[in-house]
């Protein structure tokens, strides 16, 4: 019986990333004076990360305010509502992922 012999061929799943052109936003001079939105994503520890990043900015501006949010699902999209209730009252948002 003769030996059979087989071809296999070994594909790649992966693919190049695709870049894609984002400008940055202009960087303010200061924070002085300035309402902070604090947007935490859900994840255990996001809004205790955000707690700290407010209180070093606290020590280094004069903040004028914190609107802090939690949007509850980190799968989903931040709430409509919740994001235009950040464009209206605040300078500046940081958002985190927390773990």
């Amino acid at each position: 019986m003769a030996a059979q012999t087989y071809k296999l061929a070994v594909l790649d799943p992966t693919v190049k990333p695709t870049p894609a052109h984002a400008d940055m936003a202009t960087r303010m001079a200061s924070l002085d004076g300035k309402t902070i939105g604090l947007l935490a994503n859900g994840k255990r520890n996001s809004e205790e990360f955000l707690d700290h990043v407010a209180a070093l900015m606290a020590e280094h501006y004069q903040i004028k305010g914190i609107v802090a949010r939690n949007k509850r699902n980190v799968s989903r999209p931040c709430p409509e509502p919740m994001m235009q209730e950040l464009l209206d009252q605040c300078d500046v948002v940081v958002t985190a992922s927390g773990d």
